[in-house]
């Protein structure tokens, strides 16, 4: 585990540095280059870290970088921006049920009766993220070969949708000013070496709150044993953050955003291309159109409807990706005003996406 772990985090320090140090590293962005490093390196190699080492930075680590992450979410700064992205996400997820039910008639005959199975996994994962992924999966128990194609095609084409949102947000994008307050700048980078105190006070908030969701857990999962852990700790996280003291929180967010690019990296490692276009390609192929079509659509009706493209984007990421990446692209497209109100959206999806991925697998299961 240590080796695997060592090499992920080398490969993000890199990517990272890449990122800073040239032209088109800070044009991609951190996240999108990690991403790729990681993509990259699974299918030039093959080296795939460790089960242990993934689920260290799947799971601690990530639970305390989102903790970080969202003890910079004051509801009161980003309502004037989060209800802009309501009405897209809404759509981005209307849009993903319509085209996984109707991926699921139309690639029946090649998904060999694992329609259903596959219809669950892909609304959760589309509506609220990897999280949901997991919840559905967990729920569902499809086989283990089909899991991992499932887990590869989903990784492929969220990492492809991202970067074509970059592409697409820094091409024809609009700079827009924001009405809402903005983080300031040194609430958006990395923490340097005179960050300190911010650093430790940040971790300490981190730590009461993830030490606080952990006992919440415990005892809600005495008369509830099925409830998911992300939502007590995303909503202690959330109630944490409204509470006086916002400026011993003020380094916790560029602290959350330094964390959570490992998380990136494995989503990078675990994207190989062997396998999906060999038997997987039906998988493989229902993925892309679930995600092409929630795409188009939702470009479509914004063009109609005259919502504004970065605003757009960043809510079908949050449908997508979930908070993380959602906040990922709004930071890639240098609108911070939209970081956090994709947090906040991206939540919604964490609270809906398990439930319609059981709802799809249902509805597909009765026909």
């Amino acid at each position: 585990m240590v080796v695997s772990l060592v090499g992920v985090l080398g490969l993000t320090l890199t990517g990272w540095w890449i990122s800073r140090s040239t032209g088109i590293g800070r044009q991609l962005g951190t996240t999108m280059v990690v991403l790729l490093i990681g993509f990259l390196v699974t299918n030039v190699t093959g080296w795939q870290p460790q089960t242990a080492a993934v689920n260290w930075v799947s799971g601690p680590l990530t639970s305390l970088a989102i903790t970080q992450l969202l003890l910079a979410v004051d509801l009161r700064r980003i309502w004037p921006e989060a209800r802009r992205l309501f009405a897209p996400f809404v759509v981005a997820v209307v849009a993903t049920l319509l085209a996984v039910l109707l991926g699921a008639v139309l690639l029946k005959p090649w998904l060999l009766g694992n329609s259903t199975v596959l219809a669950g996994i892909y609304t959760a994962t589309f509506t609220g993220g990897s999280l949901n992924f997991v919840s559905v999966a967990r729920t569902l128990q499809p086989p283990e070969p089909l899991l991992l194609l499932a887990t590869a095609a989903d990784h492929v084409v969220f990492a492809t949708w991202f970067g074509l949102s970059i592409l697409i947000g820094r091409r024809w994008g609009k700079e827009v000013e924001s009405v809402a307050p903005q983080l300031h700048r040194d609430e958006l980078d990395a923490p340097s070496r005179s960050d300190g105190p911010r650093v430790l006070w940040s971790l300490l908030w981190g730590g009461a709150v993830l030490c606080t969701a952990e006992l919440m857990t415990a005892l809600i999962q005495r008369g509830w044993s099925d409830c998911p852990s992300i939502l007590v700790l995303t909503t202690t996280a959330l109630i944490a953050a409204q509470l006086p003291g916002a400026s011993l929180r003020s380094g916790c967010y560029g602290l959350g955003l330094l964390l959570i690019q490992p998380f990136f990296t494995v989503i990078g490692l675990s994207s190989p291309l062997t396998g999906l276009f060999g038997s997987g390609w039906p998988v493989f192929l229902y993925a892309v159109w679930i995600v092409a079509v929630q795409g188009v659509l939702l470009l479509v009706l914004r063009s109609w409807q005259r919502w504004p493209l970065v605003e757009s984007l960043v809510a079908s990421q949050a449908a997508i990706g979930g908070p993380s990446t959602a906040l990922a692209l709004a930071t890639s497209l240098n609108r911070p005003a939209l970081a956090m109100p994709g947090v906040a959206i991206g939540l919604l999806g964490y609270l809906i996406g398990t439930y319609l991925g059981l709802l799809s697998a249902f509805l597909l299961g009765l026909t």
